[in-house]
């Protein structure tokens, strides 16, 4: 088969089922006798198997084929879940990892299995002992229910309705007859696999799979769940009810590997149970009761109709830019409303406003990803990291539905990654540490999302040592950060914000983890980047907690106008606190800085004319404005010539050679068709 084309849903896929065994196997480890969790794990290995063979990746079916060996063991009690075997299983996930992103690379990594196999092939073995363990108590309650309350637990049928009953004449005569009313016909498929063939029930899986593509499955020998675990000699039936010619279904089977023969034969009603022959006491129906009618047919298929597609992000944002560009215009078409004063085009522009500003929302929406697809990243991080460091660690998570635009979600990983790293090396103590100072053995670690208006809080805390200001202060002086003089003015909140200065860390010694004085000040930078801002909160003793404030989206945002000199620039209103008069006798200098009193507090003065290299004179009107941004902990007055207004903007980039300059964030398009610098304050301090 040409499976190329499937190669990015493959992928995608992949890593879906991978993030899924992430966490299946983190449950686990908490608690070896979820049972739920061992059942997960093994049927998305086995799913991944199937997809892995199907497209031909032999290292990841191979792998995946000796895990389910061993998950099997445990599945059947004949071995008990130990930190060896979980430990291997993790292993066993990150080199499924690299093989994925080696299939993505298209480069060749030389990725070795063959160690790994081998400690999965020892642990699949067992202990002498074990082999022979006795098999778990059946549970009196199911087995009352009987082989009707079975669950096949399939992924690879779960298109099908099992009913776990053996071959129905009654029922099949039902079926055959709404059958032939929607002219289908009646099928039966003998597929025989090769002697040699590894993956009995993955080369099953791919006939079915095959199959269903044409038609409706309604019978098989074996059943599915044998199928599925290739139970079975080397033959196995299927009967299908299709729309499609016999050669169509002869020709989806044909470039299936390790099949040695396969027969497609058109069956009557009366032909089938000798079809069938003397297994027809064991097939299993994997339809249940058929539609009452032709119209409820009808409403079934429609019922399996699609419900969603895969769309690439390149698509999405290319809608996004378009919308920007409506907005543009849209703005553009006001001015010139307002201009000529056309009532007719007054009167279609409030429609037009009106249609543009649900697009915008909706593709909004579309590109909104919750926070669930980085948040479980962090789990098996944690875990590492705490049994790296020798420490007894829990992370709790909150707000996993909190949705973000999908840029915004790319940008935080990093500064989430960095918070969580610091919060285990540097804020968790060792157990022995934590017992002595009175507080029990496992520390915890909190990362908590929330909505607040058009803005995500996002929340990293841990009940560690927190952060002491005098050590603070004694570190940033022996350093080199600051002087005596200068650390002793310090606050205490000032001095515990100093972990965020670039170069500063407390750790004695550089580790893989920390040591190195980017982990906070990245963060701080990174987030204010994009109009967000970090505060930090801690408590010596007690804890710390790092608060990240965001916008829910980039690309389209709401801005305040103004003016310096003849040009225009933006600024996003999440950096604005308000608007204040300015007037020139109340400026004074401290420290060689300027400076205005600003609610009983001193207010840093920067001029955007000299700071900008704004041509011409810096204006002498006395009707200026002073703009009160905030930047952190930190707030700035920003000198303007004068405020235009508030307006939506669309945010453009600057593109890679304008990129390194500092200052802007971006590009905007006003009304009147002038290009508008978007101003980035925190890169201007």
């Amino acid at each position: 088969m040409d499976t190329i084309e499937y190669k990015d849903l493959f992928i995608s896929e992949s890593l879906e089922h991978l993030d899924r065994l992430n966490q299946a196997l983190l449950s686990l480890e908490k608690n070896t006798a979820d049972r739920n969790s061992l059942n997960e794990i093994f049927r998305t290995s086995h799913t991944l198997k199937g997809m892995a063979a199907t497209m031909g990746f032999d290292q990841i079916t191979e792998l995946t084929h000796q895990m389910e060996n061993v998950l099997d063991k445990l599945r059947t009690s004949q071995q008990d879940i130990n930190s060896e075997i979980v430990d291997v299983l993790f292993e066993c996930l990150d080199t499924l990892g690299l093989l994925i992103e080696e299939i993505s690379s298209a480069e060749a990594q030389h990725i070795d299995i063959s160690a790994l196999t081998a400690k999965l092939a020892k642990l699949g073995a067992g202990k002498p002992d074990q082999a022979a363990a006795p098999q778990a108590k059946p549970d009196p309650e199911k087995a009352k229910a009987g082989p009707a309350a079975k669950s096949t637990n399939n992924k690879f049928f779960a298109s099908t309705k099992p009913a776990g009953e053996e071959l129905n004449v009654e029922h099949l005569e039902e079926i055959l007859t709404k059958a032939e009313e929607e002219n289908y016909i009646i099928y039966g498929v003998k597929v025989r696999v090769e002697p040699t063939c590894t993956f009995k029930g993955v080369r099953a899986f791919m006939v079915y799979k095959a199959l269903s593509e044409h038609g409706e499955m309604i019978a098989s020998f074996p059943d599915p769940q044998a199928l599925q675990e290739g139970s079975f000699e080397l033959e196995f039936l299927l009967l299908l009810l299709s729309q499609r010619k016999q050669e169509l279904l002869q020709r989806s089977l044909k470039g299936i590997a390790e099949i040695e023969s396969f027969e497609v034969e058109q069956l009557s009603p009366g032909q089938i149970e000798a079809f069938f022959g003397d297994t027809k006491a064991k097939v299993k129906m994997l339809v249940a009761a058929p539609e009452s009618s032709k119209e409820q047919k009808k409403q079934g298929v429609a019922g399996r109709a699609i419900q969603s597609i895969r769309v690439s992000i390149e698509r999405l944002d290319n809608l996004q830019n378009l919308v920007g560009e409506l907005v543009i215009n849209k703005i553009r078409l006001t001015q010139i409303s307002k201009q000529y004063g056309m009532k007719e085009l007054k009167e279609a522009l409030i429609q037009f406003d009106r249609i543009t500003n649900d697009l915008q929302d909706e593709v909004t929406e579309v590109r909104m990803v919750p926070m669930e697809h980085i948040f479980n990243r962090f789990p098996r991080m944690v875990r590492d990291l705490a049994k790296e460091s020798h420490k007894e660690i829990e992370l709790y998570m909150e707000g996993k539905d909190i949705e973000l635009d999908r840029t915004v979600l790319d940008e935080i990983n990093d500064p989430l990654v960095h918070l969580l790293r610091n919060a285990v090396d540097h804020g968790i103590e060792r157990p022995e540490t934590r017992l002595q100072q009175g507080k029990s053995r496992q520390g915890s670690v909190r990362l908590v999302a929330m909505r607040e208006k058009n803005h995500v809080i996002i929340k990293v805390t841990d009940d560690g040592m927190g952060i002491d200001p005098v050590k603070m202060r004694r570190v940033a002086v022996e350093r080199g950060l600051l002087n005596i003089d200068e650390s002793e003015r310090l606050t205490d909140q000032e001095a515990v914000n100093l972990v965020s200065l670039p170069g500063f860390t407390t750790a004695t010694v550089v580790t893989e983890v920390s040591g190195r004085g980017v982990g906070v000040d990245a963060v701080r930078t990174k987030i204010e980047s994009f109009g967000g801002s970090l505060r930090i909160e801690s408590k010596p003793g007690e804890g710390s907690a790092f608060i990240l404030r965001m916008p829910m989206t980039l690309a389209i945002i709401q801005a305040l106008l103004f003016s310096v000199g003849k040009e225009v620039y933006a600024l996003p209103v999440i950096n604005t606190v308000e608007t204040i008069e300015f007037v020139e006798q109340d400026v004074k200098f401290v420290q060689q800085g300027e400076v205005v009193v600003y609610r009983d507090s001193v207010l840093p003065l920067m001029r955007l004319h000299r700071l900008l290299e704004v041509p011409g004179e810096e204006s002498k009107r006395t009707d200026r404005a002073v703009l009160v941004t905030e930047v952190g902990e930190m707030r700035v007055g920003l000198l303007v010539d004068q405020v235009l207004g508030q307006q939506e903007i669309a945010i453009k980039s600057l593109g890679q050679m304008l990129k390194s300059i500092k200052g802007f964030s971006g590009v905007t398009i006003l009304g009147d068709g002038r290009v508008s610098l978007v101003l980035d304050v925190p890169s201007l301090l």
